[in-house]
């Protein structure tokens, strides 16, 4: 008996040694690594997370707070960077706050989660096409949008930017369609008068006179006939007739131009060829080609090559003055600005050259009530190689045959206001003064008793200084009729012109 207690204590002893042993095992492995229960997919709280995302930010745009619904996407945007709603959602958003760049970014990567909808791609086109990126909007109706397509607002779209383009018998085709779809629709009516505005048979009159201090007077009629007929068929015709005095000279000019426009490249190109018939000397060729390109972040640039004739002084009037030019410049313009800067470089046939380089930057248009106010700065400096200056027996000097200044520098405030006290009147005025300008002027040394030449140049300041006014009445859509002045003072000679434009649409 006491044999068989002692094997029962034994055995109650073992199996206690062997429950404590696997008990610390239990414990001391546990506290090393800690067993975390598997994470418990639960959808249903997620799907109510971004269900509540997105009702929240449409809570904040149905109150029109959009920088709230912004500021409140971006913070939960990271956890649902790969939801097509929230990415969707957050780039209307961002689209409304005019936060172009990422709103773009943002419906890109809604589309690379749902590349084939539909919805999603019309609306990134609504957003693309308020932007002003006619281009990509094209591309993208392209997808969608074929000759039996129903949709009004989209092929209203198509219409504008193939107007837009040039390319006016498509937009017409857009236009024929929408009426199709709703007779007599009265949302194609803008677009329908500038169609038929910029395909009219355009017929401008222009009469000039112009007097200088020089003295130069002359008398000018010009007439220009232009009809547009598609973007690679511009044609434009100039007639120019200028009879001078006091000397009895007369001239006349003929040109014909075509402009292309390249809409894919944003290439704008005019090609110009003619004749210029000086009735006191030899006949000579003028025209030339220039180009227009826009490029991105409100960029242009424009450049080219003309010949020209020059009727500027006494002398040029009596023979054949046509001087070669080479040219480039950019422009540039924002909501609060606009800005130029340019050069210019003159060949002549007698181996002289003129160079310049103008720029100026003028303020967006400031409107109060019904005045537009712009001011502004612009830099002129002219140089030519050769000074063509010379003098008569009296010491008295002239340019001869055209102006040759040397080093002329000019810093100029500019003012321009636009006047529209009616629908079918407008006025303008516009002021250029001169802050400070310079120019090295020849002076006279007697060679002989009867020849006198340039001597040498001295540093000489002035105040140019010209004022412009226009007056501009509409009878109808069909004429109008516009009177310029100029009024102009510059260190070498005064100036004043005066022409009447009468404009015919047909």
């Amino acid at each position: 008996m006491k044999l068989t207690r002692v094997n029962k204590v034994f055995k109650v002893f073992q199996s206690a040694t062997i429950f404590f042993l696997v008990f610390l095992n239990i414990a001391v492995f546990s506290q090393s690594k800690p067993v975390k229960p598997a994470p418990k997919k639960n959808s249903f709280t997620t799907e109510i997370r971004e269900v509540d995302i997105l009702k929240s930010t449409n809570d904040f745009i149905t109150r029109k707070e959009y920088d709230k619904a912004s500021l409140f996407l971006s913070k939960y945007y990271d956890d649902f960077s790969e939801s097509l709603k929230v990415n969707w959602l957050y780039a209307h958003v961002l689209s409304v706050n005019n936060d172009k760049r990422q709103a773009i970014d943002k419906f890109k990567k809604a589309i690379s989660i749902s590349p084939m909808n539909k919805n999603l791609q019309m609306d990134y086109a609504r957003v693309l096409y308020g932007m002003g990126k006619i281009h990509k909007v094209a591309s993208i109706l392209s997808k969608f949008m074929d000759a039996d397509s129903k949709n009004v607002e989209f092929l209203l779209m198509q219409a504008n930017i193939s107007f837009w383009n040039g390319n006016l018998n498509n937009s017409q085709k857009k236009i024929d369609r929408i009426q199709e779809l709703y007779p007599n629709s009265k949302i194609t009516k803008s677009l329908t008068k500038q169609i038929k505005e910029l395909s009219a048979f355009n017929i401008k009159t222009n009469f000039e006179y112009q007097s200088d201090s020089q003295p130069l007077d002359y008398s000018a009629q010009h007439i220009v006939v232009q009809q547009y007929n598609s973007r690679f068929l511009n044609l434009k015709f100039e007639l120019s007739n200028y009879n001078f005095s006091p000397e009895k000279e007369r001239a006349v000019i003929i040109k014909l131009s075509n402009q292309f426009y390249i809409a894919p490249l944003k290439l704008t190109a005019n090609i110009t060829g003619g004749v210029y018939k000086n009735y006191s000397g030899t006949n000579d060729w003028i025209g030339g080609i220039s180009f227009t390109q826009k490029l991105p972040q409100n960029i242009s640039l424009n450049f080219g090559y003309y010949k020209e004739s020059l009727l500027s002084t006494i002398a040029s009037t009596a023979f054949n003055l046509t001087p070669q030019n080479i040219f480039g410049g950019i422009d540039y313009h924002n909501k609060l600005l606009i800005a130029h800067a340019g050069y210019n470089q003159q060949f002549f046939k007698d181996d002289n050259i003129i160079k310049s380089i103008g720029s100026w930057i003028l303020s967006q248009p400031i409107k109060i009530r019904n005045f537009n106010f712009q001011f502004g700065y612009s830099y002129d400096f002219i140089d030519a190689k050769d000074i063509l200056f010379i003098y008569d027996t009296e010491g008295v000097g002239i340019y001869n045959p055209y102006f040759t200044p040397k080093e002329q520098e000019m810093h100029s405030a500019l003012f321009i206001v636009n006047y529209k006290p009616t629908k079918k009147i407008s006025l303008k005025a516009k002021v250029n003064y001169g802050l400070r300008a310079t120019v090295r002027n020849p002076y006279p040394m007697q060679v002989t008793p009867t020849t006198i030449e340039i001597g040498g140049f001295y540093d000489e300041t002035f105040s140019p200084i010209e004022f412009t006014g226009a007056i501009n009445y509409h009878f109808s859509n069909q004429f109008s009729a516009n009177i310029n002045y100029i009024n102009q003072e510059t260190f070498f000679y005064t100036r004043q012109n005066i022409n009447l434009g009468l404009n015919f649409n047909l």
